[in-house]
């Protein structure tokens, strides 16, 4: 009788446990059922400075900017901004989504990696707004690319694929994030949003 009752009770605990890993791998799906777009960006600097100031009538004029020219002597030319990025939920269930990890590739390779914590609780139709801010070295870039070229990449090219974000969101179970596997591409075309602000 004894047997038999453990039994049930192992049983029970195994649908327990299937239900749960059914119930988590639904909540980890859903993460990609979102819709990430970036809103807009903000506090874009290069060099230190405003990216508007590089910029006149006839596109990038290398011959008026001593300080990316003191930049690239010092192998240091930091690009930063802020991106707004926009969190909607279309489907039909509350999505959570707890931290999220992000990536900033410049030329299919890895330029930045930063984390957020942000708790979101989204209803059916809800949408919220994260801030996810970066500061990176594009000199190897540049470097490798040319200066000019790097430069009216992020000024006026229209092409696809130069800075692409990419993020991976974290539902928390316990006291663990569990993390999307893989991440998620938001904007294949950073530089045309940066482009729009300064041209």
């Amino acid at each position: 009788m004894e047997r038999k009752n453990i039994n049930i009770l192992c049983i029970m605990f195994m649908g327990l446990l299937l239900s749960g890993c059914a119930i988590n791998k639904n909540q980890i799906d859903a993460l990609a059922k979102c819709d990430y777009t970036v809103e807009s960006l903000q506090d874009i600097r290069l060099a230190g400075r405003n990216m508007d100031s590089y910029t006149g009538k006839d596109g990038v004029n290398l011959a008026s900017l001593p300080g990316i020219a003191m930049a690239m002597l010092r192998q240091d030319l930091p690009l930063e901004a802020r991106i707004n990025m926009k969190v909607s939920n279309p489907t039909t269930t509350t999505t959570k989504i707890n931290s999220f990890k992000y990536l900033i590739e410049i030329q299919g390779k890895p330029l930045f990696e930063g984390t957020v914590n942000e708790n979101l609780h989204l209803a059916t139709g809800e949408s919220t707004v994260v801030p996810l801010t970066f500061k990176a070295n594009i000199f190897g870039t540049a470097k490798e690319e040319g200066i000019e070229n790097v430069l009216n990449e992020l000024f006026t090219r229209k092409g696809e694929g130069f800075l692409v974000l990419k993020i991976k969101p974290s539902i928390k179970i316990g006291n663990s994030n569990i993390y999307y596997p893989g991440y998620i591409t938001v904007d294949r075309n950073l530089a045309k949003s940066i482009g729009k602000l300064v041209m």
